[in-house]
């Protein structure tokens, strides 16, 4: 995913929305959309924590 182009992960992100949102009705995606959100805030704090850890040891 490092070297996949920004287009290609968008149309791959559409996809996969587009596959999840078939059948389903406001209530749930409400609920996948909540989720995903959810999962996506606790990704940003691990990966602020990684980024902080990177800088702690390089400035040792």
């Amino acid at each position: 995913m490092k070297n996949c182009p920004p287009e290609k992960l968008a149309f791959l992100a559409t996809q996969i929305a587009i596959e999840i949102s078939r059948g389903k009705d406001i209530s749930q995606l409400n609920l996948i959309k909540t989720v995903v959100g959810q999962i996506s805030c606790v990704l940003q704090t691990i990966i602020c924590q990684r980024v902080n850890q990177d800088c702690d040891k390089k400035k040792h």
